[in-house]
């Protein structure tokens, strides 16, 4: 059974263009992050959610960012001594930038991964920082949507496009910082497996016709680019990449160094990255002196019971116990995650691991202090509308679509605490695994609010 949070009425679908007609536009959504993973099966709906559950996500999303934002800093006074209170690698964190702009511009960009309960959203996870991804998916599938529902006037829905505000977003900060409308797109096509994209283009585009000058360079050509030694041709840059990525593909950092040190300012900051350190979140999921009641509540309502694990005694469903013993006495109930990582990679669900692998990585997860684990989340099922190729006779004719739950994970996105959009992935009908696009093969999609 779906959760009322999704709704009781069925999806508006009267201003539909014929199914033929949206499933080829769909396909054509070839400039995305994800067009190279080919699908099962096509939706042929977007996920459309009542209002005041779209807006819920963007609410609570605020709220806890907010916690984040301010657990991570007042660990301690410097960069230094956060990372050390994390117990991360240095090598990890390699450009922070001088003065009061590495604070500023630490949680400006951000996309939590929520799931759905029977009692409503549980945010499992917040991606911080301006390498995340499913931007521009989100914002072509959104004008994909609009378009296959006959247009913004006829849709039953509001598309927010995640591009846009993010411009605007740039937009503003260079009017705060009072420099040059310039900037510069930091990126690589080798984080898309080197295939042809306008990807990182199509951005440098949206950025131009908010009025900003915007290029795209590879972090070889950063520092010509740039006019260094001279004058910054760009005195802010989308910082379009995560060190740990960067790192395996063995990319010098260098050149991104010298612009920080010649004063560009690559937004979202290096201190965007420790603060999605998931062990932050342990941390304000067991609480802080400086919480006050509201704080509690929405930790509590909001945050899946979240630790951080090592050889140590925590208190959970009213006992106090070992962590080791309780996550080997009940694997079921628990999800072990690596505090630094992505797309779902080393993430064990203790109900589908076999006991002597859960064993094991308890253990290596007790003596390294590296991980935290999570309650597990029991998903509410959502009905989707598929066409193509599907398991099963009687599906996949291009004129035919049949219905088939998923589990969707939602991820809004909050550009300068704004409402950029929502992207939602799910794994194709009869699919299994950790919902993720690179990992698992998992569908992308949006999710808008009926109107």
């Amino acid at each position: 059974m779906t959760a009322p949070w999704y709704g009781v009425e069925p999806p508006p679908l009267g201003a539909r263009l014929d199914l033929a007609t949206v499933r080829q536009e769909l396909l054509r959504l070839d400039d995305g992050e994800y067009a190279h993973v080919v699908p099962s099966g096509v939706s042929m709906r977007p996920v459309l959610l009542p209002r005041a559950s779209y807006d819920e996500l963007f609410t609570a999303g605020r709220a806890l960012l907010r916690l984040l934002r301010w657990t991570l800093l007042e660990c301690a006074p410097t960069a230094a001594g956060r990372v050390a209170a994390l117990g991360a690698d240095e090598e990890m964190y390699p450009l922070f930038m001088d003065g009061p702009a590495e604070e500023a511009y630490a949680t400006c960009i951000a996309r939590p991964d929520v799931m759905v309960s029977a009692t409503g959203p549980k945010f499992v996870e917040f991606n911080i920082g301006s390498g995340i991804g499913g931007v521009v998916d989100t914002s072509l599938h959104s004008a994909a949507w609009t378009a296959a529902f006959g247009g913004a006037k006829r849709a039953p829905f509001r598309a927010v496009d995640p591009l846009a505000v993010r411009d605007a977003f740039f937009a503003r900060t260079v009017r705060d910082l009072r420099v040059k409308p310039a900037v510069a797109v930091v990126g690589t096509v080798r984080d898309l497996g080197g295939r042809p994209t306008r990807y990182f283009e199509l951005q440098a585009e949206s950025l131009r016709r908010r009025g900003l000058e915007a290029e795209f360079f590879e972090p070889e050509d950063l520092v010509e680019g740039l006019g260094l030694p001279g004058p910054l041709r760009f005195p802010v840059g989308l910082r379009h990449f995560t060190v740990l990525e960067w790192r395996a593909h063995g990319i010098d950092f260098s050149p991104m160094r010298a612009a920080l040190d010649a004063g560009c300012k690559l937004i979202a900051s290096q201190t965007a990255y420790l603060i999605a350190n998931k062990k932050v979140l342990g941390w304000v999921s067991e609480g802080r002196p400086w919480m006050s009641v509201r704080d509690r509540e929405t930790v509590e309502r909001y945050l899946p019971w979240t630790r951080v694990v090592g050889d140590r005694t925590v208190s959970w469903r009213g006992t106090t116990r070992p962590l080791p013993d309780l996550l080997l006495s009940a694997p079921e109930e628990f999800v072990l995650k690596p505090a630094i990582g992505m797309s779902g990679q080393q993430v064990l669900v203790g109900r589908h691991c076999p006991e002597d692998r859960w064993r094991r990585a308890v253990a290596a997860a007790v003596a390294a202090e590296d991980h935290i684990v999570q309650e597990y989340v029991e998903p509410a099922p959502y009905l989707m509308e598929f066409t193509g190729a599907a398991s099963g006779a009687g599906h996949g004719g291009d004129g035919d679509t049949y219905e088939a739950e998923i589990v969707p994970v939602f991820s809004p996105f909050l550009f300068d605490q704004q409402d950029a959009g929502c992207m939602v992935r799910y794994l194709p009908p009869d699919g299994n695994g950790i919902v993720s696009v690179h990992g698992a093969g998992a569908l992308s999609n949006v999710a808008l609010a009926t109107r």
